[in-house]
């Protein structure tokens, strides 16, 4: 039986919370309400969160025209109510338009195995303890689609992209601006068909960039939290900081090392016959 990564595992559980928050911000469809007090006009704002974070032309465009890119960040996940705690770090690489694709995890506490899973045309491997174990490749390309950048960052992305389409529905109102020591937020509410909270959406009343965005699942009460934003390249700009939680308690949290797009030199690593797991340069210990 093949070895699968217990962060893999772990992160399998976020899918329903992915699920979850798309069709809340499709809830959010429609033509947009007028202003609301201490807050620009939501029309403006709208615009304003989508040129911070690299405009129509930028987020989510920029990476689907890219052919190749190294996203390396670390990660930490609690399991189940025990509180088991994984903390690993994490190197993917999209190689030739997604041909050649590869998922470097190496844990640095906590209960796991060192691995690396790659897929290269139709053929996909993973690498664990000097072995090599075949596995279906559709089945490690869906896995290893939630280790993305645009998985993990997907509404700051969309925001970018499709910022009005997202957030400028009937049911979305700004509700007004949070205060507090060192700046301020703008608070964004959608309101599902009954009239009910179905979503909030904080942004920075400064770099007009989100910093929290909450939202009922079948899961319970979920929040994403971002911060230390950068542009990586031009148009996409990206939070290195992002938290997730459920019902107040954090289920993990994701550090960005390095989003670069450029070609993968080491050939390598997308050889069946190499065995051995390098180890991943350029992350702090």
């Amino acid at each position: 039986m093949p070895l699968v990564p217990i962060v893999l595992s772990l992160a399998r559980a976020m899918v329903s919370a992915r699920a979850a928050g798309a069709l809340v911000l499709l809830l959010l469809l429609s033509s947009p309400t007028g202003a609301a007090p201490d807050g620009p006009e939501l029309n403006a704002l709208i615009e304003r969160i989508s040129l911070a974070l690299g405009g129509q032309d930028g987020g989510q465009s920029v990476l689907d025209q890219a052919k190749s890119y190294a996203f390396t960040f670390r990660r930490t996940i609690k399991d189940g109510p025990a509180g088991r705690q994984v903390t690993a770090d994490h190197r993917y690489l999209f190689h030739r338009g997604g041909e050649r694709v590869r998922l470097d995890i190496r844990i640095r506490s906590g209960k796991g195995k060192d691995s690396a899973t790659v897929i290269v045309g139709e053929d996909a491997w993973l690498l664990a303890e000097g072995e090599r174990h075949t596995v279906d490749p559709a089945t490690a390309g869906g896995r290893l689609g939630e280790f993305t950048p645009q998985w993990l960052f997907s509404v700051p992305l969309a925001l970018a992209t499709d910022g009005r389409q997202l957030l400028g529905g009937a049911s979305l109102s700004l509700v007004g601006r949070v205060r507090e020591e060192g700046g301020s937020r703008f608070i964004l509410v959608g309101s599902g068909p009954d009239g009910e909270e179905t979503a909030r959406i904080e942004i920075d009343a400064r770099s007009y960039r989100p910093v929290e965005i909450a939202f009922r699942s079948s899961g319970g009460n979920v929040v994403y939290r971002y911060g230390d934003y950068r542009e990586v390249a031009r148009g996409l700009i990206l939070p290195f900081r992002r938290e997730f939680l459920r019902n107040g308690i954090e289920v993990s949290s994701t550090e960005v090392f390095q989003l670069k797009l450029s070609k993968v030199g080491d050939s390598s690593l997308f050889d069946p016959a190499v065995l051995e797991l390098p180890g991943l340069a350029k992350l702090p210990h």
